[in-house]
């Protein structure tokens, strides 16, 4: 049954590509897109495609043509802002093409220009135009991407978000790589305070870029192919990191409230309150463990009351309104995110004493940032990340700190800085599989790494008889002739290595250590 497990991990994980790659200049410049930027797009040439040309009279051909005249004109007006007198060259086009008798699918890309130079007049009243001719847009239209994109906006300016935010996800879903569709998507759900799907549109974006970026640097290396010099290409590693999640911490729930206190200076019955404020404060860490919000909310608060009795310092309070910040921001109630920023307001910088403080704060600031906005989110993303690099320093080899800030700094557009962390992370992971034990590797954050051994690829004749001797030796089909060897199961790095040469003296000359960890693989 063991077995049977293995093989089918090891023929998922096997199929998992190797990790991505990146150079510089696959760069697919998705930093330097903005949120609803569009142009102008004309496609005259193409009104007539639904009209039957058999079916066209002579007059209707000629006033098409002085139609599109118009259409053209106005289309350069666009293209320079000057929106008002592109509507009267549009409605002149209107006249012409309606003379011409043209169905409603050949007026789609006038009507669609209208109704982006109507919402884009800044009058009021004008928007009330553009929803008309948006509604007039039959679904012919919706065939090409560029002007779905298009309608999308129109529909967005005219005040109809839910409809924009559908077209544009029906864009996406026809072109994964459409950057710009997804920077618009998620500025559109994030400013309506639907941050949820705002994070959905950003973590599939990047998705779609890794596998943009992956895709050239496959067809760069088939052309460079016996080419490449190590000495003037360097491959830069670009981990997708992750995201902060509040509701999957570790709750510290060992603390001393009266470390930064003078106990002489504490009366009989300041002690009390004290020692029933420490009781209850074990039930709410105990609960927010437990996910139980509420209820560890009620004991926090009652913990902060009976410590502020007993005149315990503000440095004191701080692990009971740490706990409660966490609590509020965990439960993604509305209402828990102002009672969070005044707990978090209330910090002191004696908390960051310790590395577990240190991180489970940085990532309510970031939960609270992704709540906020506007300068509230600016200064709250910042306090976060100044945490995150702290808790860095507080402990090295602490894996998911490294990962978060990847991610956040994917998130801000800001590469250099995610390339640079991405490569401590490289680092910090690879001492720690260097030196350090499964248990050891699981304390640190996150799943262990499982090391083995491929000894090679052989057929139906060349395939070594003693190779089936070794332990946890695992098959996967390659081909139906081909079959690929794993064998060992290692959780440090060293053992690995120390097998390797065994098998290596064995005849294994080809054999190399693979890693592991959460559907990614690592060759060495």
């Amino acid at each position: 049954m063991i077995k049977r497990t293995l093989f089918s991990v090891a023929i998922l994980l096997f199929t998992v590509t190797i990790s991505a790659k990146t150079a510089l200049n696959d760069s697919t410049k998705i930093e330097h897109l903005t949120p609803y930027t569009w142009q102008p797009i004309s496609d005259v040439d193409k009104v007539l495609q639904y009209e039957n040309t058999k079916d066209i009279s002579k007059r209707s051909i000629d006033q098409s043509k002085l139609a599109g005249n118009h259409y053209t004109a106005a289309v350069e007006l666009m293209k320079n802002k000057e929106y008002t007198a592109a509507i009267n060259e549009f409605k002149s086009a209107m006249k012409r093409y309606k003379r011409a008798k043209l169905s409603d699918d050949a007026l789609n890309y006038l009507r669609a220009n209208m109704a982006l130079c109507y919402s884009s007049t800044g009058n009021k009243e004008d928007l009330a135009v553009s929803k008309r001719f948006l509604n007039l847009i039959t679904s012919k239209v919706y065939s090409d991407n560029k002007w779905t994109y298009n309608i999308a906006i129109a529909h967005h300016k005219s005040g109809n978000t839910n409809e924009s935010a559908s077209l544009l996800s029906s864009a996406i879903r026809k072109d994964e790589f459409y950057f710009q569709a997804y920077i618009t998507l998620e500025d559109v759900f994030r400013n309506s305070g639907n941050f949820q799907d705002a994070d959905k549109v950003f973590e599939r974006m990047q998705t779609a870029e890794a596998k943009l970026i992956k895709q050239k640097q496959k067809k760069s290396s088939l052309v460079n192919s016996g080419e490449r010099n190590k000495n003037n290409r360097k491959d830069i590693f670009i981990p997708k990191g992750k995201k902060p999640d509040v509701t999957n911490l570790k709750i510290v729930q060992k603390d001393d409230h009266l470390q930064f206190n003078k106990i002489d200076k504490i009366d009989e019955r300041g002690m009390i309150q004290i020692q029933e404020g420490i009781g209850e404060y074990n039930l709410g860490v105990k609960a927010l463990s437990n996910k139980e919000y509420k209820i560890s909310q009620t004991h926090l608060k009652n913990t902060e009351k009976r410590l502020k009795r007993g005149k315990v310092t503000p440095d004191g309070l701080n692990f009971a309104r740490g706990n409660l910040a966490i609590s509020y921001l965990a439960s993604g109630e509305k209402r828990g995110v102002g009672q969070a920023k005044r707990y978090l307001r209330s910090l002191t910088s004696k908390l960051y004493k310790s590395r577990e403080w240190t991180y489970n704060i940085a990532v309510a600031q970031y939960a609270f940032s992704s709540s906020s906005r506007g300068i509230t989110k600016e200064e709250y993303i910042n306090k976060s990340i100044k945490l995150f690099q702290k808790s860095i320093k507080l402990d090295k080899l602490f894996l998911p700190a490294y990962e978060n800030l990847i991610y956040i700094y994917k998130e801000q557009k800001e590469e250099k800085k995610a390339i640079n962390m991405s490569n401590s992370l490289k680092k910090a992971r690879l001492k720690l599989m260097r030196s350090f034990s499964k248990e050891d590797q699981l304390a640190q954050g996150g799943d262990a790494y499982i090391f083995r051994l491929n000894l090679g690829t052989f057929g139906e004749f060349d395939t070594p008889v003693d190779l089936f001797e070794e332990e946890n030796l695992i098959t996967v089909p390659i081909s139906e002739k081909k079959t690929a060897y794993l064998a060992g199961m290692f959780y440090s790095l060293d053992e690995a290595i120390v097998y390797q040469k065994r098998l290596k003296e064995e005849g294994y000359s080809t054999s190399f250590i693979v890693a592991f960890k959460d559907g990614e693989k690592l060759e060495f």
